[in-house]
This record gives C-alpha cells, structure tokens and sequence, in this order.
C-alpha cells in the first residue's frame, strides 16, 4: 500500500511498502521475460484473414466490427473479450457505441500484426458467436 502520511512538504513522494515493491519488481520480471513475437508476412496474414471470418486489414491491424441484439450483450462481449485477452497477455484496441464493438489486434512492439493478434481475433469470433446464439 501507498502511504503518503508524513511526508514533509519538501519530499512529497510517496513511499511504497517492501512487499508492494518486491511484487511489482516481480511482475516486471515476469514480463520481461516473453519474447516479442514476430510479425506476419503478408502471406501469413492474408491466410490468417481467410481463416477469420468478417475480418478485414484495415491501417497494419486486423480490424472487425461485431454487432450485437442490444447494448448488454456488447458490453458482455467487452467484458469476455478482455479476460480472454488478459490470459494469453495480448490486449486489443476496442471500443463500442451501443450495441457495435469495433476491435483492432496488432502488436506494437512487433511492428506489425502476429499470431497472437491471430488468436485473441478467434477468440474473438468464437465469443461473437456465443452471445449472438438464439436464447
């Protein structure tokens, strides 16, 4: 925890307990440890994109937009899409306006689009189709 009480007006930095801190040195370890993934070929991705349906390449990204039968199930969507995203550590760029979710995968430190983009955008797909399923 943070704590912030005493600290003299000159020294107004927080101090952050030893547990907070070995934890945090931890986790950056832990992160520093993957390995940036390669980028597709052009090839590669124009095989990946006739694998995924209604996705498109739009600005160096893979690019869908999901439509949902009301605002619920696309914030249900967000909510799934970003733990599936959390467990294979890969985050989309995702937004949405009522019952739309538009999403954009690519990896910034690759440079490009890679095979997780790949996977979180059938992750993706296999969502869609769970929460757009007749009730």
């Amino acid at each position: 925890m943070v704590n912030c009480k005493g600290i003299s007006q000159k020294n107004r930095s927080c101090r952050i307990s030893k547990g907070k801190r070995e934890k945090a040195q931890k986790r950056d370890s832990d992160a520093s440890s993957f390995l940036i993934p390669k980028p597709l070929s052009s090839q590669e991705i124009k095989a990946a994109l006739d694998r995924l349906q209604g996705w498109s390449q739009q600005k160096g990204k893979l690019h869908r937009q999901f439509h949902f039968s009301s605002f619920e199930r696309a914030l249900g969507f967000l909510s799934g899409l970003a733990l599936k995203a959390r467990a294979v550590g890969h985050y989309p760029q995702e937004s949405n306006l009522y019952n739309c979710v538009t999403v954009d995968l690519a990896t910034p430190e690759a440079g490009g689009i890679t095979n997780l983009d790949v996977e979180l955008a059938h992750k993706a797909n296999d969502l869609a189709s769970l929460l757009n399923s007749p009730e």
